[in-house]
């Protein structure tokens, strides 16, 4: 687990703050229960609303694990949107495998490879109200192959494994229950205040840290007012069928900090 001294130490605030995770208690205790599922090889989903982390969560335990040494474990990131089908998953899904020995295929060496599907309920159904795209995936999971589409022979796949996110509010708002049981299904809130303040934290004392004192002061008052702010919108300004618009998640936020990044000592 990263110390508060690994994470300064990492973090680069000319990058975008979603490139870096930041452990919170939230965050560190989702991506213990979603490594103990990896360890004996069963898929975790993420599902919440839009901006609530899921992304994050996924993505900062994949480079967590990636990153340790003589790591076995390597990774794929696959967005899904309404016009991904099976067809051109199955060559996203294949760009990562080398053929093994007969009919198998699977990852370089001995590494076994982690599917990232975001947004996994996304694809637009077909006429037959099927998405072809989870189709393939209930069927790797069921039987652990697919089908070369142009030999029309057998391909097992090995040495692989999924993790998957979706907003439930989006999409096809469900998916098949034939693959949804193949995973550990997990709710993700919004974070609360104390997970945000120790987030934008890390990235506003590391920038802020050589600006003159009167300029680095400001930096907490901010943080709260902030997030002050968007608790108070949120509950005002509600999402109906007429204000569709009215959305103001964790995103909203990270774009305000984002732009005060951008501040430079010698001006302010």
């Amino acid at each position: 687990m990263d110390t508060g001294i690994d994470i300064m130490s990492r973090i680069d605030t000319s990058k975008r703050i979603s490139s870096i995770t930041v452990p919170t208690s939230d965050t560190i205790a989702m991506s213990y229960l979603m490594k103990q599922f990896l360890s004996v090889k069963h898929s975790p989903m993420l599902i919440g609303s839009a901006g609530c982390g899921k992304t994050q969560i996924s993505k900062g335990l994949l480079d967590e694990i990636s990153s340790m040494p003589n790591s076995e474990f390597t990774s794929q990131a696959i967005n899904f949107n309404f016009y991904t089908d099976s067809e051109l998953l199955q060559l996203v899904l294949e760009s990562q495998l080398e053929k093994k020995a007969g009919k198998a295929y699977g990852p370089k060496g001995k590494f076994t490879l982690i599917y990232f599907i975001d947004d996994l309920n996304m694809p637009g159904p077909d006429k037959y109200e099927t998405q072809s795209a989870i189709a393939l995936i209930r069927q790797h999971k069921d039987y652990e192959h697919w089908y070369d589409r142009t030999k029309l022979t057998l391909k097992e796949i090995k040495n692989t494994m999924y993790i998957a996110a979706m907003n439930p509010f989006a999409g096809s708002f469900t998916i098949n229950e034939r693959l949804q049981r193949h995973f550990w299904t997990a709710c993700i809130t919004m974070p609360e205040s104390p997970s945000l303040t120790t987030i934008y934290s890390a990235f506003m004392t590391k920038h802020f840290n050589k600006f003159k004192p009167a300029v680095y002061d400001l930096v907490q008052p901010i943080i709260k007012t902030t997030i002050a702010s968007q608790e108070q919108i949120s509950s005002a300004f509600r999402k109906t069928a007429i204000n569709f618009h009215y959305e103001f998640n964790v995103r909203h936020m990270t774009n305000v900090f984002q732009g005060i990044l951008q501040a430079k000592s010698e001006i302010v």
